[in-house]
């Protein structure tokens, strides 16, 4: 073998190891937005004055929240494990596996899009002070995103 052809061999070689290592799953989506999502509120409501009775409904809030998240990294894991199984077979179904998938990240945007409904109910237990308060932090937020 011709040193060209050997190093053109060990380059496709690494190539495959690092794509394979670096699409392993590492971290459970569900468990980082739980964390964010967490201290994003933690993070406003520190902000906002909360009396001891708001500051009640947050920690349900919060609760709600990591409930909402959790639910969803249990329903993934029982749908990657549909998904292994599958493709551990001798020919496995694409077929059977995508839907599979394509449920699991219908499952992501529906916990995301649950975790902002909670938040939102939770500005009924604020006063009108602190709304004001609440909408201007985020019209900042919006405008340094920007």
């Amino acid at each position: 073998m011709s040193p060209s052809r050997f190093i053109i061999y060990a380059a496709i070689a690494i190539f495959l190891v690092g794509g394979v290592i670096g699409c392993h799953h590492r971290k459970d989506p569900m468990a980082a937005a739980e964390k964010v999502f967490v201290k994003k509120i933690d993070k406003t409501a520190k902000k906002l004055d909360l009396s001891e009775d708001q500051k009640t409904k947050l920690e349900g809030l919060k609760a709600e929240v990591r409930k909402n998240f959790e639910e969803g990294q249990k329903e993934n894991r029982e749908a990657w494990m549909k998904i292994r199984e599958e493709a551990a077979k001798q020919n496995p179904d694409i077929k059977k596996m995508t839907p599979v998938f394509q449920g699991i990240l219908k499952n992501d945007a529906e916990r995301f899009n649950k975790a902002f409904d909670l938040m939102i109910g939770f500005e009924n237990n604020l006063n009108d002070v602190q709304k004001k308060k609440l909408a201007d932090m985020i019209a900042k937020h919006v405008k340094k995103a920007d």
